[in-house]
């Protein structure tokens, strides 16, 4: 009773207080996981940070930057599990979350980009050789669609890497490419989310590598929403 009472004692302003004090706590600790999470991406990625900076135009050195994008994968996997634990209880500690999602499931999401770097090669290779040729408007839009949703199909898996560990890469995979047709709709808008990302990267370097890790958060939220709507589903059926 005397704690009860204690309590209402306590003056509302100061309540309110301590509450934007824990707030303003928990807004920079985000924003420091945020930034960090850019930067270790930045300093994973390097060789391919690097032909950025210094290429002037890096559409047109696509096959190098396609095989320098082959580490992007195993930094995702990273960067998701800083994310995974931004939104549970525990603090994320950018530095040995991304370490530990890059170091328990970087080999599985290397798989994942090799493959999806396959795709976005042939596609680009085909676009190549079909330009000027009566048709690349005929086969141009399939094969557009075809590299978008492999990168869709690939993010979400290493988003379920890192939020089913106990899972198999398979199945997860399986859901993932289930979940990108699916809810086709999350699909486009985590593609924009990614073309914003790989835009502010390419037209300026330095300060575009300062927006990914937001953007990044927002798909990893999105593909997290995806999979817990496929497991109530499921559940639901029995």
């Amino acid at each position: 009773m005397s704690t009860v009472t204690d309590d209402l004692t306590v003056p509302p302003r100061r309540r309110i207080l301590h509450l934007r004090h824990e707030t303003m706590e928990s807004m920079f600790a985000y924003a420091y996981a945020i930034l960090m999470t850019d930067l270790l991406l930045v300093l994973a990625n390097l060789p391919l940070a690097l032909l950025l900076f210094v290429a002037r135009d890096a559409l047109q050195a696509w096959p190098t930057v396609l095989l320098l994008s082959l580490t992007l994968a195993p930094s995702l996997a990273g960067a998701f599990d800083v994310f995974r634990r931004m939104r549970g209880d525990e603090p994320p500690r950018p530095f040995a979350a991304f370490w530990h999602g890059y170091r328990t499931r970087g080999a599985a999401a290397a798989l994942m980009g090799l493959a999806t770097g396959l795709v976005v090669g042939f596609v680009l290779y085909d676009g190549a050789v079909l330009t000027g040729t009566v048709w690349a408007p005929l086969l141009a839009p399939t094969l557009a669609v075809v590299a978008a949703w492999a990168l869709v199909a690939c993010t979400s898996s290493l988003a379920g890497l890192v939020l089913y560990p106990q899972a198999s890469a398979r199945a997860i995979v399986k859901a993932a490419v289930y979940l990108s047709v699916r809810r086709w709709y999350f699909s486009v808008f985590a593609l924009v989310l990614l073309g914003l990302s790989a835009a502010a990267v390419i037209v300026q370097p330095v300060l575009g590598a300062l927006v990914p890790g937001l953007l990044l958060y927002v798909v990893f939220a999105n593909a997290d929403f995806s999979f817990r709507a496929l497991q109530a589903e499921r559940t639901a059926a029995g």
